[in-house]
């Protein structure tokens, strides 16, 4: 369910990269695109933008309708999408979502307007280690009339240091300021990142995405603190999915970087990445 700026927020950013905007994300494209790529699993990852728009549905109906669609599908797990500036509203849904409808994560989306680090927000995270569930909260470039300005990395690093038992992803790898998420990741052992929406790199500007590799293997966060992700369908114009898992399970660095110093990756390292890692965070295997 997406809201109508959200919609001419698509349009406007397909518009600019020359390509088909999309407009909706129907559960069954997913299903059938992880058919043809070989993908087991899945995490849909909802998002609260409900005090910045108007929204076909209300928080509750948001959250019932994704728990809905996964849930005779053990194949798909579903987080619960939710802005913190909602108190304690959202607290009851967040336990709600998670005890009743089988969410099995929050998503934050702070280019919605808000900075995670704000301690006002301190009782989502006591509330998540309660619960044993991650958070993934969204990083880096956002679309037209959200604010990038809330979504560098930084704002994350005293939400993980404060609560050293919540599991946080940040996602995207928080590029523009994937040297940034590295360095949050690298200090705390409780975050992780992923890479979804690089294939962008990957289609266009492969080194680019090699030399991230490298600096996160570098850094001790690659592999055991990436997860591979594609955030579909907004990036198949860029790199379908069957290309994208491709692409990334024969990952190897060039020798190029290698001959600068850096380790080439495994195969077992890039196991833990593709299926491992998120196995063990979202899925409690």
């Amino acid at each position: 369910m997406i809201g109508q700026k959200d919609l001419e927020a698509r349009k406007i950013a397909a518009k600019s990269a020359r390509h088909k905007p999309q407009l909706d994300s129907p559960v069954d494209n997913l299903k059938e695109a992880m058919r043809k790529s070989g993908v087991e699993r899945a995490v849909i990852l909802p998002i609260d933008s409900g005090l910045n728009q108007e929204m076909p549905l209300s928080l509750r109906e948001k959250t019932d309708w994704h728990a809905n669609e996964v849930r005779e599908d053990d194949s798909l797990i579903t987080f619960v999408g939710l802005d913190p500036r909602r108190g304690e509203e959202g607290l009851v849904e967040l336990e709600r979502a998670v005890k009743e409808k089988g969410c099995r994560g929050l998503k934050l989306y702070p280019p919605n307007g808000f900075y995670p680090d704000d301690e006002k927000f301190y009782d989502y995270y006591k509330l998540c280690v309660d619960l044993n569930i991650p958070i993934v909260i969204h990083q880096g470039f956002t679309s037209r009339f959200k604010h990038v300005k809330y979504a560098r990395p930084v704002f994350v690093d005293q939400v993980a240091a404060d609560f050293p038992n919540l599991r946080i992803v940040l996602a995207h790898v928080g590029t523009p300021w994937e040297q940034e998420a590295l360095m949050i990741a690298a200090k705390n052992p409780n975050v992780s990142v992923d890479v979804a929406g690089w294939q962008i790199f990957a289609s266009r500007v492969p080194s680019k995405l090699y030399r991230m590799i490298a600096e996160a293997k570098f850094a001790n966060v690659f592999p055991n603190r990436m997860m591979w992700g594609s955030d579909f369908p907004l990036f198949e114009h860029a790199m379908p999915l069957k290309e994208w898992v491709q692409f990334f399970s024969t990952l190897r660095l060039p020798q190029e970087i290698v001959d600068l110093g850096y380790e080439q990756v495994t195969d077992n390292e890039i196991d833990a990445v593709m299926w491992k890692n998120a196995a063990r965070l979202f899925f409690g295997e």
